[in-house]
């Protein structure tokens, strides 16, 4: 009866095969970009529900960069 212990397997496990490059590129492009893209997805719905449903305007107005001008004036104007 032979022991177990340094006896090779007839069965060696095959090494796992290697996934593509590109495969490898776009998870770790994906694995930095996620919570980035989330929070600006976060911060355009939050504009555009704060502005045409909480503030009552108009929803194209959310986009109009005259708006934002305006209320970059009155937030930082000299009394």
């Amino acid at each position: 009866m032979q022991s177990e212990v340094g006896v090779l397997s007839e069965n060696p496990k095959k090494a796992p095969a290697l996934s593509p490059r590109w495969k490898k590129i776009t998870l770790t492009v994906l694995k930095w970009t996620w919570i980035p893209l989330l929070c600006l997805a976060a911060l355009f719905t939050g504009l555009s529900i704060g502005y045409a449903v909480i503030g009552q305007g108009d929803f194209k107005d959310v986009w109009d960069p005259g708006t934002w001008r305006h209320l970059f004036d009155l937030v930082f104007a000299e009394n």
